[in-house]
């Protein structure tokens, strides 16, 4: 992978912004024709690595949406006045800061979608020049990313609690683009949305079933093709379990009887093929000071160079409180209600006992993210997307909500989570809503500095969200649409 993003990057130019709809009558001077670009099967694979790069951006999963914004907005924080997050941590979108981030996420996420499409635009008619491995993958991968990234603007931009709702096959939201051209693109309806969403990463499993992490064909068989390390290391890509574990999350977005056991059976193909295939391994006690990321349970990531570097004015240890407005910090009254019942001594959740830094004025800094090259740590530059503990919360809520509840099968899968994190308390004998409350916060535990807990707080429309003092509604919920798309006339 570093092989790959160090030949790219001369071509992020192929990536330059080029705003979707709105944006798209927008062409950089140094962009390369597409009739050039497209000639090789190195200029698809370009292409699909732009992507890439484009989604690591600070305006996406690079930091917004994963451990900075939506992570503000779970409640969890104590945000300085002057941090530069505080109007988007308290709900304030028409403060200019919010609106300025509000704008780029939409601009940048629909400038990787209009890239995605160019390069699906010829993907077909060029496949003779790609190995029909290639061809097979990189389409896969572009269908997953255009995906990934409009369920995102919905969950961000549209409403949630949908299960809640009786208006979801009328009501418009964001626009799912699948053309590269200027025409503006209609709103469809969150039912058609999630239908598109859903033909997408079924269209990419398709094409991604015999893929390397799949262990179809034996080890070698991509090593013709290999020569770059273009097949190699897939949890850094949308593979195929990432693309089933997408699907399990846009099942329970649309939360219906037959989405949520549809969601349950993806999570738990991610979770039953890789102990087959010995994917995943969970992280111990005694590995998690030297993985804090927890790399080995990422189903998928990002790769972001200079990761460290973008955290450092986060991320302060015995910060100085009247000067570190962006300090991220948790106080110890928020911290003790995240992990309250979660054991004490020898049986203490390690989350807590092992991923947190007490600063000398009081405040708890986490240590996740934290990659020091000084200290040995397995991965750095790497920001997980999806980890398997989400799927283990995914079928347990599948028991707990819809048409086939099953208690003793949800306190299975919470356990197997709670049990890999050194928390051993006995949960057997919990009620439905017992169970609930320990499946929130489980969420709020286990994915802290990832962006999650916010996605799951608005999916189930929970007015009050632990440790904040804000009652919620879907105007706190619901991100504004950019200014420009409002005089387009879009709807929100």
């Amino acid at each position: 992978m570093k092989t790959i993003i160090k030949n790219i990057m001369l071509c992020v130019i192929l990536c330059t912004m080029v705003a979707c709809d709105s944006w798209l009558d927008t062409t950089p001077p140094s962009q390369v024709p597409e009739e050039d670009q497209f000639d090789d099967e190195f200029g698809f694979r370009q292409a699909l690595i732009g992507c890439y790069i484009g989604m690591a951006d600070v305006d996406l999963y690079g930091k917004q949406l994963t451990w900075y914004s939506t992570e503000m907005q779970s409640g969890q924080y104590t945000i300085h006045s002057q941090a530069y997050v505080y109007a988007m941590g308290t709900y304030q979108y028409t403060a200019q800061r919010a609106l300025s981030m509000l704008n780029s996420v939409w601009q940048k996420a629909y400038n990787v979608i209009a890239n995605v499409n160019n390069a699906l635009k010829f993907i077909d008619k060029r496949q003779g020049v790609l190995d029909p491995a290639s061809y097979r993958m990189i389409k896969g991968e572009l269908l997953a990313i255009r995906a990934m990234l409009h369920f995102d603007m919905m969950r961000l931009y549209g409403y949630g609690n949908l299960a809640g709702r009786t208006d979801k096959s009328t009501k418009p939201t964001v626009p799912y683009v699948t053309d590269y051209d200027k025409e503006m693109t209609p709103q469809l309806s969150y039912d058609q949305t999630i239908e598109l969403i859903v033909k997408d990463l079924t269209d990419a499993l398709g094409l991604l079933d015999d893929e390397p992490i799949t262990g179809k064909h034996p080890a070698d068989y991509y090593d013709a093709l290999n020569d770059d390390g273009f097949f190699s290391d897939r949890t850094f890509r949308l593979n195929y379990f990432a693309v089933k574990a997408l699907l399990a999350r846009v099942y329970m977005w649309e939360g219906s009887d037959a989405s949520i056991a549809s969601a349950r059976q993806e999570a738990s193909d991610v979770i039953r093929e890789g102990e087959r295939l010995g994917l995943y391994q969970w992280v111990t006690t005694d590995l998690v000071s030297t993985d804090p990321i927890h790399s080995t349970e990422h189903i998928t990531s990002l790769n972001i160079p200079a990761f460290t570097d973008r955290l450092t004015d986060y991320y302060l240890y015995n910060f100085l409180e009247g000067t570190a407005y962006e300090a991220i910090k948790l106080s110890e009254d928020n911290l003790l209600n995240i992990y309250q019942e979660t054991g004490s001594g020898e049986n203490a959740d390690y989350r807590r006992e092992k991923l947190f830094f007490r600063n000398s004025n009081g405040y708890y800094t986490p240590l996740k993210l934290a990659q020091d090259r000084s200290s040995g740590y397995l991965k750095l530059n790497r920001m997980p997307l999806i980890r398997l503990p989400e799927m283990y919360l995914i079928v347990a809520e599948s028991y707990l909500r819809g048409a086939n509840i099953d208690l003793t099968e949800a306190v299975s899968y919470l356990k197997t989570l709670r049990e890999n994190r050194s928390n051993y308390i006995d949960i057997s004998g919990y009620t439905r809503d017992e169970l609930l409350t320990c499946l929130m916060n489980e969420y709020r535990r286990e994915f802290l500095c990832e962006g999650v807990s916010f996605f799951y707080f608005k999916r189930i429309g929970a007015a009050d969200i632990p440790n904040s003092t804000i009652v919620m509604s879907d105007e706190k919920y619901l991100w504004p649409y950019p200014a420009i798309e409002r005089e387009m006339g879009r709807v929100q």
